[in-house]
């Protein structure tokens, strides 16, 4: 069946009609797209890293800032300093003085060698076969203390001049006072091995696996330690033995440096007290809300503490999910890295001269880190 229609000069023609049931018949101009063709897969994964790259990025950008100004305040120990006033001097300040041309390195080994030649008068003299040299920083500190005021000077050796820094001592008034004792205190915190887990304690292991150490036994109690039967020491101490010889290795003297403290609640003279435990020493000391001395924290120490907070702790806390951060940007910058490389790579133009940096980055890497090993082991 035909079916009329408006020529555009004005004549009525006749076009035959679409069949029942016929897709419509798509012209230009009339609005119709095609369908998007998918992309390939490796544009695909590309585009998937340059949105991990930048949402990794945009996530962790905190951090970022925080470790570059913490790695500039580590580099720069004198910048923002919370440690008093500083005051820089050059070398004419030292004029006239014993350290206006302080000796060097080089000269202070020859008069070593010189000097043990006269006291140990060996058959062949003893002879200087390198140039001498300062390890690690060409620096000398030294400590004024007076009534008011403690005062740290640092020379340098080589370059001559240095800085002063100083801050006022707290007066008598103004020093708090000392905390009270608590009533079941044993020990002294301050005392050898006292504190943090620490001590002298030790002996020779077991010498079989089946027999426990010399300090194993009854529950032991003096003025100034307070010893558990079968404590954490004792236990340590026996499993040593049997575990040197499970892994094939001898056995010797055994020192235990380091257990952790215990701290625990306690009730005491109508108080609560916050009591630590010092398995190692047996020393216990308490401290109350009262006197439980108040941490004192600059910004700029808070921030080099948390550039160097690491370890996941025994419990999740914040330290813990700090620890996930810390891996998550260390994996960061890895990938930041790699993904930088394919982005980098996806830019013909930039292809040639980035090759040639990427080269003398390398060069500059090696040859830096050949040199910090040298200077770090003496080489």
């Amino acid at each position: 069946m035909l079916e009329p229609t408006l020529s555009p000069a004005g004549s009525i023609t006749a076009s035959p009609e679409a069949p029942t049931g016929a897709p419509p018949i798509s012209t230009p101009g009339t609005g119709a797209k095609p369908a998007p063709a998918k992309r390939p897969l490796i544009r695909r994964f590309v585009h998937l890293l340059r949105r991990g790259h930048l949402y990794f990025g945009l996530f962790l950008f905190p951090w970022a800032v925080l470790y570059g100004v913490t790695a500039f305040l580590f580099n720069h120990p004198n910048a923002f300093s919370d440690g008093g006033n500083l005051t820089a001097f050059g070398a004419e300040l030292l004029h006239e003085t014993p350290l206006a041309t302080p000796p060097s390195a080089e000269t202070t080994a020859e008069q070593v060698v010189q000097q043990l030649n006269v006291v140990k008068q060996p058959a062949t003299p003893f002879a200087l076969a390198g140039a001498g040299k300062f390890t690690g920083r060409d620096f000398a500190f030294a400590t004024v203390k007076t009534s008011d005021r403690t005062i740290n000077v640092l020379f340098d050796l080589k370059n001559g001049g240095g800085s002063v820094r100083w801050q006022a001592t707290p007066s008598a008034a103004e020093k708090p006072a000392p905390p009270k004792p608590a009533p079941f205190a044993i020990g002294s915190p301050n005392g050898p091995g006292g504190g943090n887990g620490r001590g002298p304690a030790g002996g020779r292991g077991a010498p079989n696996g089946g027999e426990r150490g010399p300090r194993s036994g009854e529950a032991r109690s003096t003025p100034n330690s307070l010893q558990l039967a079968d404590s954490i020491r004792d236990r340590i101490q026996a499993t040593i033995p049997i575990l040197m010889e499970r892994l094939a290795l001898p056995i010797g003297e055994v020192t235990i440096t380091s257990i952790p403290d215990v701290t625990f609640p306690i009730e005491a003279d109508g108080s609560t007290w916050t009591a630590t435990y010092n398995p190692l020493t047996g020393t216990v000391t308490g401290s109350s809300g009262e006197n439980r001395p108040a941490t004192e924290l600059s910004w700029r120490r808070f921030l080099l503490r948390l550039h160097t907070a690491h370890v996941y702790p025994s419990e999740i806390n914040s330290r813990w999910l700090w620890a996930v951060i810390v891996d998550v940007m260390a994996f960061t910058m890895c990938f930041w890295g790699v993904t930088g490389l394919i982005m980098w790579w996806q830019i013909k133009s930039t292809r040639t001269i980035g090759l040639v940096i990427l080269i003398l980055s390398a060069i500059a890497a090696t040859a830096l880190g050949i040199g910090m090993h040298n200077a770090m082991t003496g080489g």
